[in-house]
């Protein structure tokens, strides 16, 4: 198996494709939730990758666009913190919280990596 050889794992969910209109959970309870507004989608490797790296109990750092959610991208359904996708042109102080956290991520990685 691949991830065996992981030390960690970068999931990012970008939108690969949305719905315009549509019916959210069909028939729960006789019930329809309507899509009333187009509703961006991640790519299903996104939650099959996360789910693998997660249940290997390796350091996963998660981000997603504006409107990605579902799966791995929900708040609360694991105890990742889910980041929003930094933009190119974010100020200093938005830059050095970001480094933190990607330090703080390398330094989990790295201790995998080095006990292996």
């Amino acid at each position: 198996m691949l991830a065996g050889h992981c030390a960690g794992g970068i999931i990012l969910g970008f939108e690969q494709y949305y719905s315009e209109m549509g019916v959210r959970k069909r028939g729960i309870n006789g019930q329809q939730a309507r899509v009333t507004s187009p509703v961006p989608f991640p790519t299903p490797w996104n939650h099959l990758e996360a789910g693998i790296l997660f249940g290997l109990k390796l350091p996963l750092l998660v981000f997603r666009e504006d409107g990605i959610t579902g799966g791995i991208f929900d708040n609360g359904v694991t105890d990742i913190f889910i980041h929003g996708m930094p933009h190119p042109k974010l100020p200093i102080s938005e830059k050095r919280a970001l480094s933190a956290v990607f330090l703080k991520w390398q330094a989990d990685v790295r201790g995998i990596y080095y006990q292996k």
